[in-house]
């Protein structure tokens, strides 16, 4: 049986990822195109969108990928005799058929995981605590701008005075088109490299 292919699940993320980041540094930096700041954050806050739908289709193809390999662990924990090996197509009606693709952080992501892969075919813990952190503040990001309710607005505020110590409500434009002291770049590049860098690390966990 053909094997769902590791590599090309990969390329597809790193590909749009770097295809957005590079149209939105296109778009900025454009005087022809745009000279205000405010429309430069109100394209970032679009982009979030963007960036946080490919990051899930990519953990959703890279879990039928892994569950590809080996569906042991998912067989103990649904207590179901399955096949070891069973196509693409049928992993991913198992794993879209647990409904599970509501996760709000990556440690929601990395609990699935545990559940139904082995050991050896689950890249998911590779993933770096100060990358997750990252990722986890985007995900609050997203939330409040797919949404923009009171409480979304509630736990985007909660991350601000916890992780930045702001004691004022910022609109996610504002902080992520803001330059960040340590890294020397705007905070959007910043989330941007945590999801490149756990992508990464889980890559090589695979050997890709």
């Amino acid at each position: 049986m053909r094997k769902s292919s590791f590599e090309d699940t990969f390329d597809r993320f790193f590909y749009w990822i770097n295809w957005y980041t590079d149209l939105l540094v296109k778009v900025t930096e454009d005087k022809r195109v745009i000279s205000f700041a405010n429309e430069k954050k109100e394209i970032y806050e679009a982009f979030v969108l963007r960036i946080c739908a490919t990051w899930e289709i990519f953990v959703e193809e890279l879990l039928v990928n892994c569950l590809n390999r080996d569906t042991s662990q998912y067989s103990n924990y649904k207590a179901v005799k399955l096949p070891k090996n069973l196509s693409s197509n049928v992993c991913m009606c198992l794993i879209t058929g647990l409904g599970f693709f509501d996760f709000k952080s990556v440690g929601d992501i990395k609990g699935i995981a545990k559940k139904i892969l082995v050991n050896k075919f689950n890249p998911f813990p590779a993933i770096p605590k100060k990358n997750a952190d990252r990722i986890d503040e985007f995900l609050i990001i997203r939330n409040y701008l797919a949404h923009y309710s009171d409480k979304s607005k509630q736990s985007l505020m909660h991350m601000y005075k916890k992780n930045y110590d702001f004691k004022n409500f910022r609109e996610p434009g504002d902080f992520l088109f803001a330059n960040d002291k340590r890294t020397k770049q705007i905070r959007f590049a910043n989330y941007i490299d945590s999801f490149l860098s756990a992508a990464d690390e889980m890559g090589i966990f695979l050997g890709v």
